[in-house]
């Protein structure tokens, strides 16, 4: 039992694990969301259509759902966090490298699969990892701060440093670089990660208990659950339609040059970055409902304002910043409302499993469709696609039932499952 001084102490491990989780999860998305930034000059060099671009991005979205729930199950049910995430870091890392490798559609097709199985079981873990060494007036920021690497690191950092090394080099070159820091930080976690308790309070001979499918069901058999679930299929709509064509949207409609809508996507991403944890911060005292209620009408207005509005490199990198705070939402559908509705051994398949059908619905099917549809109707039908996504997110989330713990009176020190 740690002292109240190392409770209070900034090298306690609850700040190590959300510092070494946020790494690790944003390099997964530096890695995933590579590929988007690096389709201006992936396209005309293997002559991709806009329906081929929608079917890379989507292939990896389904392989990484599938993984993701298979192995967050696997994990919940072995109590291992750390044995599963270590090895599928190296093999993700490795993945993206050979990425670069690809020479055809069908290669590069077939190596984003391969990462797409690898990526899946990240953030589960990692969320399942956080929550189970977090305090519970800090566990919306903790799982906030770790996705919000999705926007510093996958979306501001990423396509400022691919756009320049293709353009430089190639982007090929660009793939060999971003498979680097998720090597370094397997060493990292191979170091310093520890394997967490299954539940805070728990006694050492109930720790040793390994989780029966009896009350394993408990994680589809939640209100909240199916409800986040829900949510993440319209969100991950709204992400990733709007990622996969807004680099594409602003070179060939609004004829930005690459380095410019690196800029731009820049300034979403560290929007996305900002919000990301200023959202779940705001849950910890405003409540978890009202927050992703609000934050999804706000995000709305992200891929409708690329769609109608044609301003300057200053003004639409302005209007990006301001308006991308969706990614305050996803930590909590995905991670903070899921964790805060069962008990803590659970999470990592609570997680999967909002993380599965949003992949299936809004990272494989819907940018398929929003391929075909702007080769049919133009790049504008991605942008309201991405708009009505957002937009009944937060007509459902007035559906949930609340769970932080400042609204509920409840101190979710066990997380045990609300009613």
């Amino acid at each position: 039992m740690m002292g109240k001084d190392s409770k209070r102490s900034f090298f306690r491990y609850e700040n190590g694990i959300v510092m070494m989780m946020f790494f690790t999860f944003g390099f997964v998305f530096m890695d995933r969301l590579s590929v988007v930034f690096l389709f201006p000059f992936i396209g005309p060099d293997l002559k991709l259509t806009n329906g081929q671009i929608g079917m890379i991005v989507s292939v990896l979205a389904i392989t990484w759902a599938l993984s993701g729930w298979i192995f967050g199950a696997i994990s919940d049910l072995s109590g291992w966090r750390k044995k599963v995430l270590l090895p599928v870091t190296l093999v993700f890392s490795l993945f993206s490298f050979m990425s670069g490798l690809a020479r055809s559609f069908t290669s590069l097709l077939l190596f984003r699969g391969l990462m797409g199985l690898s990526e899946g079981p990240v953030l589960p873990i990692a969320q399942a990892s956080v929550i189970a060494d977090s305090s519970p007036e800090r566990r919306g920021f903790n799982l906030g701060f770790v996705q919000s690497s999705l926007g510093l690191i996958g979306a501001t950092i990423t396509p400022l440093v691919v756009t320049a090394v293709a353009t430089k080099y190639s982007w090929h070159s660009a793939f060999y670089l971003v498979g680097v820091p998720g090597i370094i930080m397997f060493f990292i976690l191979l170091k310093f990660m520890k394997e967490p308790r299954l539940s805070k309070g728990m006694s050492t001979a109930h720790q040793k208990h390994k989780v029966n499918f009896k009350d394993y069901s408990i994680a589809y058999r939640n209100r909240n659950i199916w409800l986040s679930t829900i949510i993440s299929a319209f969100f991950m709509t709204w992400l990733f339609v709007f990622t996969t064509f807004a680099p594409v949207y602003l070179t060939t409609v609004d004829k930005f040059s690459p380095e410019q809508m690196g800029l731009i996507m820049a300034a979403i991403g560290f929007g996305s970055f900002v919000w990301g944890f200023v959202g779940p911060a705001i849950s910890d005292k405003l409540g978890r409902k009202p927050t992703l209620i609000v934050f999804s009408f706000v995000a709305a207005l992200s891929p409708l304002i690329l769609a109608v509005v044609h301003g300057s490199l200053g003004v639409m990198m302005l209007l990006g910043f301001l308006t991308t705070v969706g990614q305050g939402c996803f930590p909590l559908f995905m991670a903070i409302i899921p964790g805060e509705s069962l008990p803590i051994r659970y999470v990592a398949t609570a997680v999967a499993l909002t993380q599965l059908v949003g992949e299936i619905v809004g990272g494989t099917l819907a940018p398929s469709l929003a391929g075909f549809a702007a080769d049919a109707w133009g790049l504008q039908a991605p942008m309201y696609i991405a708009f009505g996504g957002a937009l009944i997110s937060g007509f459902i989330a007035f559906a949930l039932k609340e769970t932080a713990p400042a609204r509920v009176g409840i101190a979710i020190e066990t997380g045990e499952a609300m009613a």
